[in-house]
């Protein structure tokens, strides 16, 4: 699947990173990969083009393995905090 996205708002690409104009275009693409093993790999693979910042595109590419089962998946409700530190 691909997923091209712009007319983002100015910002950076990752914190403390590069930084990236209202002009930007980032395109994804979003693989799956089956393995003779039995193995299943979803893979990001994102390009940021930007004239005004980059000088070419800057790609990153990510990859996740599917897990066989829900044993590595701790899920849990959200918690709220709420702080009266500091208040009269």
């Amino acid at each position: 699947m691909k997923v091209v996205t712009t007319q983002m708002r100015p910002g950076y690409m990752r914190r403390n990173g590069v930084p990236y104009s209202g002009s930007a275009v980032l395109t994804e693409f979003f693989d799956r990969s089956d393995e003779a093993n039995g193995d299943v790999w979803l893979i990001v693979t994102s390009t940021l083009d930007d004239p005004t910042y980059l000088a070419q595109p800057l790609m990153t590419s990510t990859h996740f393995k599917r897990e066989p089962d829900g044993s590595k998946w701790n899920q849990r409700a959200c918690e709220v905090t709420l702080s009266l530190e500091g208040q009269k």
